[in-house]
């Protein structure tokens, strides 16, 4: 299947976090992950790269929220 990889679009990465496309050529591409930019090649990424469309995107990121907001509750109590 054939799918243009454009600045902008979310995908999610191997481990399930939300990437953000920054740029893309013939042989790499540049995304955004956790406040860095970082690089895969097109084969790379077309093998670990899954395409997230805008629901699925919030949904991941409400529950990556909820789970570093239990984290601070669990060292608050613990403190």
């Amino acid at each position: 299947m054939f799918a243009l990889i454009q600045r902008g679009q979310i995908y999610a990465d191997q481990h399930g976090w939300p990437v953000l496309i920054h740029s893309s050529t013939s042989e790499i591409v540049r995304y955004w992950r956790q406040g860095r930019i970082n690089t895969a090649s097109i084969d790379r990424f077309n093998n670990d790269f899954e395409y997230l469309n805008h629901r699925e995107a919030a949904q991941i990121r409400a529950e990556l929220e909820k789970s570093e907001h239990i984290k601070s509750l669990r060292a608050q109590r613990a403190a």
